[in-house]
């Protein structure tokens, strides 16, 4: 029998997925590694939605790139945007709430004047934490039985075997954007007043050059301690972790909180905050504090860079969380999810 007939056969149900997220960003990555699981029945078909993904009209755009498609299959987007209206059921991941906390009133109005009508349309929703999940029933006044739980994975260019970066002195490792709500500034503040800076370690933060953090560790005087690391290239970022003493992770909030389970990954223990997904993701791996307490991130970081048994039970906790984030077991549960939605 001809090898596209039974191709076809194969397939019971046809994606219509929104594939705008580059493959460097966060739900990008998310995207390929659900997508490099695809089971054989089920077919993507990239529906080429124009916009910017963070555009307002972005959910019109995707009823219009639906439009024509019928009512045989679902519309599936590894972000957080459903459509406007679609004769298809729908499936989106929303992996936290923060647009709502910290990008000003006009975009919390639009989430709950828009957003939020649009999620309960949904047939499913999917959440990356139960934190997450949580905060969205609340929000959302969502019906529980169709908003569920999915953890992330990590990459398999995360693990312990590998080069470590070795910049010729010990460091505190920050990987992730320079957005507020990480809370970098506090993050100097506690590394300027740790024992730190005068034992030799510094602080490497991922991104470049931030000239308002830069203006914040020379004011502290330790600039020269501060390292901004650059657009690091996704195959050199592993190393970066096998080299650190620790990870620094203090944000103010998070849906999930990938870089906590990349270190446990790389076998390196994290410090981390105590509010959010954060502790839920960190298990007993990380040393928690207060994000809002310089003192507490002081402390924290000046016991997770000498404590020597800490350290050790630390990356004994994280070796033991990272199996509970393993992307075969969290697409097998995802894509039954979408086929449950267009049965």
């Amino acid at each position: 029998m001809d090898s596209r007939i039974l191709e076809t056969q194969a397939i019971t149900t046809t994606i219509f997925a929104d594939r705008r997220w580059p493959p460097e960003t966060g739900i990008g990555k998310v995207q390929a590694e659900l997508e490099a699981r695809l089971p054989a029945d089920l077919k993507i078909v990239d529906i080429a939605v124009s916009g910017r993904i963070g555009s307002p009209v972005s959910p019109l755009s995707i009823s219009r790139a639906l439009s024509g498609r019928g009512r045989r299959g679902v519309f599936f987007s590894a972000g957080f945007v459903p459509p406007l209206f679609s004769q298809l059921p729908s499936v989106v991941i929303v992996h936290d709430l923060t647009h709502r906390r910290f990008y000003g009133a006009a975009k919390r109005a639009y989430y709950d004047l828009v957003y939020k009508p649009l999620y309960r349309r949904c047939s499913a929703v999917i959440c990356v934490s139960e934190f997450t999940r949580q905060e969205f029933l609340d929000w959302s006044g969502m019906a529980p039985e169709k908003v569920h739980l999915v953890y992330n994975g990590y990459e398999a260019c995360f693990r312990e075997d590998g080069p470590a970066h070795a910049p010729g002195y010990p460091y505190v490792l920050y990987g992730g954007n320079h957005r507020s709500y990480k809370n970098l500034d506090r993050l100097i503040r506690a590394f300027a007043a740790s024992t730190l800076p005068n034992r030799g370690i510094k602080l490497v933060l991922t991104g470049n050059r931030n000239a308002e953090l830069a203006t914040l560790a020379d004011h502290l005087s330790v600039g020269q301690h501060v390292v901004f690391a650059g657009r690091l290239p996704s195959e050199a970022i592993p190393s970066f972790y096998r080299g650190a003493l620790a990870v620094a992770y203090v944000s103010l909030f998070e849906g999930f909180g990938l870089p906590i389970v990349e270190a446990y990954a790389c076998g390196v223990p994290v410090l981390t905050s105590n509010v959010s997904a954060m502790p839920e993701v960190a298990g007993e791996g990380a040393l928690l504090v207060n994000p809002e307490l310089v003192e507490e991130i002081t402390q924290g970081l000046d016991r997770i860079t000498s404590d020597e048994d800490l350290r050790a039970r630390l990356t004994a906790g994280g070796r033991r969380r990272r199996e509970d984030f393993d992307w075969d077991t969290s697409a097998q549960r995802l894509w039954q999810l979408v086929k449950d939605a267009a049965a």
